[in-house]
């Protein structure tokens, strides 16, 4: 069924392509756009001071704002009509240029206090970079400092640089987007969570694919922020010295400073760039490229060790976890790396089906919907919540209306349900949700079975736009609509619980266990869901704390050196 456009919308809309009442054009730099002046006025603040204040432009039938393209100010004016921007979205591709072109729309409605207008383009911003990441480097690189886009693009760059860094061919996003200002911003950040090593070769990808003149000297401005001594000795001797980057004392000190931190802590390691004080995992050149990163030690765990990284604010849709083991007999140790949907599968139907609650299940479920209902005189806030696969509709107690965090919750919000219970509620069976957790206000879309973004058109044959245009059946706003729920066919050998995707995974006997760490570095097996190659593996443990007592120092060093198996 086509959603019939608001007739007060549709005039308005046709006013403005009135040449009778179109009194005002936008100028910009590559061409001019009819408007009305009644209208803009009346949906921007600053624009009401400009058109009707006592400037130059109230008295003037053009308004020039050169500093921005044709189709910005069209997107302008159709929001200001409309409060969509259909027709600019059909200029939104999976390509740098578009993610400029988003990042200057929202220039442009935050200079003209269009909140609205900068909300839309900010989410837009966010799905395209979630589902195309390399074009977080284009989105940072126009984007000014300190706004939504510029923080959550640079957010989606420090927690998956191993994604948003290579250069892309088919996006035509990665380092090479980033300007000299903002590539030195990159490497002064010291919560990117990626290796020295990997942002040196990243650094390099810049100077190869720059045109600039200086290109050579930023990137040995930006590589004096490289700790070399967190880089391998034989890829210091190896890629760092073929550079000239570096010089070779830098290089040699490197290696001193190595040789003396091992013989201070008496374990030969390495650190990373992440939170230095938490022991991890640096995982890095996995086929399957979301593997790669910095996976943190969870606690708490008694039958081995599991380390994650979670990257929900990044559109991530899974949870990457690696798992360190002793089999049953107590001879081999088995690592692995795998994922699991962010969301419990099956969640809901579990919630049907399980009686009574039970108190250890707390499924992580997806608002959808919210509302708020009065239910016998009393305010009553009614959820529908996803698994991915289904829905469920639930209420929140009572208490949740004045509790702080109730603000938090939202469209697409994430929360784990940590207590629930079945209600009746006019003769039908219902669930009341009494405690739960936030842990993702805004992800930026719906997980589970992909759905098309509706800011972005990919068919991969054809050319976006023309695909739509051409078939000329209803307007294409109304099009837009129908398209966004539009699920693709899922292949039959894709069907079936996809919860937990084996990637890779090795074993070794515990007696062989790796000198000064707990894991191998290579020798790693392709399991089901992985991609070749396999990966490189680095245990970062954390800086040891003072002992209280010189016996308890021998025995932290001793455990150290001999590479205890208590921690299995």
């Amino acid at each position: 069924m086509i959603a019939v456009q608001n007739p007060v919308i549709h005039d308005l809309w046709e006013a403005i392509h009135d040449d009778e009442m179109s009194d005002i054009s936008l100028i910009g730099h590559d061409g001019e756009v009819r408007a009305n002046r009644f209208i803009l006025a009346a949906r921007s603040k600053v624009l009401k001071k400009m058109l009707y204040g006592p400037f130059l432009e109230s008295q003037s039938t053009e308004i020039p704002m050169y500093e921005y393209e044709k189709i910005i100010l069209e997107a302008v004016v159709e929001f200001c009509c409309k409060n969509e921007i259909s027709k600019f979205r059909l200029y939104i591709h999976r390509n740098a240029l578009s993610a400029r072109r988003l990042v200057r729309l929202f220039k442009a409605a935050d200079y003209l206090q269009l909140t609205g207008l900068a909300k839309l383009v900010a989410q837009m911003a966010h799905n395209l970079t979630t589902r195309y990441p390399p074009l977080a480097c284009a989105v940072y690189d126009e984007a000014d400092y300190d706004n939504k886009v510029s923080n959550d693009s640079l957010m989606m760059i420090q927690c998956r640089p191993y994604v948003t860094l290579p250069p892309d061919d088919d996006t035509g996003g990665g380092v090479d987007q980033l300007s000299e200002i903002k590539l030195l911003t990159i490497y002064k950040d010291k919560e990117v969570k990626a290796s020295e090593l990997f942002l040196f070769e990243m650094l390099q990808k810049w100077r190869e694919h720059s045109e600039s003149a200086n290109a050579t000297d930023v990137a040995k401005i930006c590589g004096a922020f490289i700790q070399l001594e967190n880089i391998e000795p034989q890829d210091l001797l190896g890629v760092v010295m073929k550079s000239d980057f570096c010089s070779q004392k830098q290089i040699t000190d490197a290696i001193t400073r190595q040789a003396l931190r091992a013989s201070q802590n008496k374990v030969w390691s390495l650190s990373s760039r992440g939170r230095p004080n938490i022991e991890r995992i640096l995982v890095e050149g996995a086929g399957s490229k979301d593997s790669n990163g910095i996976y943190y030690k969870i606690e708490g765990l008694s039958n081995g060790e599991l380390y994650s990284k979670r990257e929900v604010a990044c559109g991530q849709q899974h949870v990457y976890t690696l798992s360190v083991s002793v089999n049953k007999d107590n001879s081999t140790v088995e690592c692995r790396i795998f994922c699991s949907k962010l969301l419990t599968h099956g969640g809901t139907m579990k919630m049907i089906k399980t009686r009574p609650c039970d108190p250890t299940f707390q499924p992580i479920l997806q608002i959808t919907r919210m509302s708020e209902e009065t239910i016998d005189e009393q305010k009553i806030t009614v959820l529908q919540v996803s698994d991915g696969e289904n829905f469920i509709a639930v209420t929140l107690t009572p208490r949740f209306n004045t509790a702080k965090k109730y603000k938090e919750l939202g469209q697409n919000t994430l929360i784990k349900v940590l207590g629930f219970e079945r209600t009746m509620r006019d003769g039908k069976t219902s669930f009341q949700i009494n405690k739960l957790c936030i842990i993702s206000q805004d992800p930026g879309h719906r997980f589970g079975n992909p759905v098309h973004y509706f800011d972005v058109y990919d068919d991969v044959e054809d050319d976006d736009a023309a695909s739509i245009v051409q078939r000329n059946i209803e307007p294409i706003e109304n099009e837009i609509y129908q398209n966004l729920l539009r699920v693709p066919p899922v292949p039959a050998e894709a069907k079936g619980d996809k919860a937990l995707l084996e990637l890779y995974s090795c074993q070794y006997p515990l007696n062989e266990k790796p000198v000064d760490s707990k894991i191998p570095n290579i020798g790693w097996q392709i399991d089901s869901q992985g991609i070749a190659p396999g990966p490189r593996c680095r245990w970062i443990p954390s800086p040891q704390k003072e002992p209280e007592t010189a016996s308890m120092s021998a025995n932290v060093k001793t455990a150290a050196i001999a590479g205890s198996s208590s921690y299995l």
